[in-house]
């Protein structure tokens, strides 16, 4: 039964225990005049806090937010259908590219203390060309904001900045702009009356609801595949085939980066199977604010040895498909390389493939070794273990399979050492 959009989507978890292997974010709701849930402003959390804390820095907090919400636990977990409102710093806003989801489900939230400049203007002119919500947060009225006021979509009047005849006077200069108007932090029954009562479109406090703290256990990333990504998205010499590679060569990069871009966020308008079509799709740019912010996050490493039997079954998968003669190579080289998901994240391999919309071929090669591409890894599988008598796929003889091995396990020899 498809819920009400007054239940949570996930579990709520008021003051979650510290746990290392955890990422957190703050969720508060923002109701509508029918006291509707109308978005879901996402907050950065650490272990254990009810409160962001005020002495982290502005742009990691950001980046941590962004990171939790699309790669870890998932934006459709956290709003469903609704609005994401997300707070932006200056150097998210100001730097081209940086913000890399899509418009359709995000608020953008200029926070109160971003100079207004005309760079600034500028930029919010274009992030509102490009489809994106625009809201003033803990907006105080100003004759220099004139021109965001003329760009954005929604300003937000905290209520613990104004007295109540402040509050009208503000009101009623807002009402010459075609902006809707949210008021926040309502701590009492008095104030959302009053606040309904002065025309406010939207509501968000504690006295409506308490900002809840959602919890996901991390997936671990190697810090070192992300660094040598960041090398070759800045490498203007680099091909798109190398960026694909660059990915391919760590797992849980790879499959965050699919789980997001096939994502509500995303809304793209067929599934993405592949690193490759994922990198014609979104562009150089994005992927590369992507990688660039998980570059900035400490992430946990598992065991190399792991790693590298992932990227030989992958290899090896797309090098005896290519013998073979079977196309497309790429969905050869995602069924090796995710087939040793849940050796990496330790949880069971279904769970894991739940929120990526892969192809039925793929998934039930992953989960039965079913169809040709369930073949290939049944072969790649026995090759590791010397089960000699399942060694075969599409007709290829030993030698065949022994040279794709050797190319294999050399091709993920040399990644390693790179790195």
């Amino acid at each position: 039964m498809k819920p009400s959009p007054m239940q949570q989507p996930v579990t709520d978890k008021n003051s979650p225990a510290a746990a290392p292997n955890n990422v957190y974010v703050g969720r508060q709701p923002i109701f509508d005049r029918n006291l509707k849930v109308y978005a879901y402003e996402l907050l950065y959390r650490a272990a254990g806090q009810q409160a962001a804390n005020v002495g982290f820095d502005g742009d990691s907090a950001t980046t941590q937010t962004i990171i939790n919400t699309f790669m870890e636990i998932g934006l459709d977990r956290l709003v469903l259908n609704k609005l994401a409102a997300i707070n932006l710093t200056e150097k998210f806003l100001l730097e081209e590219n940086r913000i890399p989801f899509s418009p359709k489900q995000a608020i953008l939230e200029i926070l109160e203390d971003i100079p207004v400049t005309p760079p600034l203007i500028d930029a919010i002119a274009k992030l509102a060309q490009a489809g994106y919500t625009i809201a003033l947060d803990d907006y105080i009225f100003n004759p220099a904001h004139a021109p965001l006021l003329h760009l954005a979509n929604i300003v937000k009047i905290d209520l613990r900045r104004l007295d109540q005849d402040g509050l009208k006077e503000h009101v009623a200069q807002l009402r010459q702009y075609n902006v809707k108007l949210l008021a926040e932090k309502i701590e009492t029954p008095q104030e959302f009356i009053m606040c309904s009562n002065l025309g406010f479109d939207y509501f968000q406090g504690y006295f409506l609801s308490r900002p809840q703290i959602i919890s996901a256990e991390k997936m671990p990333t190697n810090r070192l595949t992300i660094m040598n990504l960041l090398s070759v998205l800045h490498n203007p010499d680099s091909e798109n085939e190398d960026l694909a590679d660059a990915i391919n060569t760590d797992v849980t990069t790879s499959y965050k980066l699919l789980k997001m871009i096939n994502s509500a966020a995303f809304n793209l308008p067929r599934k993405v199977e592949s690193i490759q079509h994922g990198v014609m799709l979104l562009g150089r740019r994005k992927l590369s604010s992507w990688a660039s912010m998980l570059a900035l996050n400490t992430l946990n490493d598992r065991p190399s040895e792991i790693l590298r039997t992932a990227m030989v079954r992958a290899k090896m998968c797309e090098l005896l498909a290519e013998r073979a003669g079977q196309k497309p190579t790429e969905s050869f080289f995602t069924v090796g390389l995710f087939s040793a998901l849940d050796l990496i994240m330790q949880r069971p391999l279904p769970k894991l493939l739940e929120p990526l919309p892969l192809s039925p071929e793929i998934t039930s090669a992953l989960l039965y070794h079913k169809g040709i591409l369930g073949d290939v890894l049944t072969c790649v599988m026995a090759y590791e273990v010397a089960d000699w008598p399942n060694v075969q796929f599409a007709r290829l003889n030993t030698q065949d399979i022994l040279v794709a091995n050797i190319e294999a396990v050399t091709w993920a020899n040399g990644i390693i050492d790179t790195l």
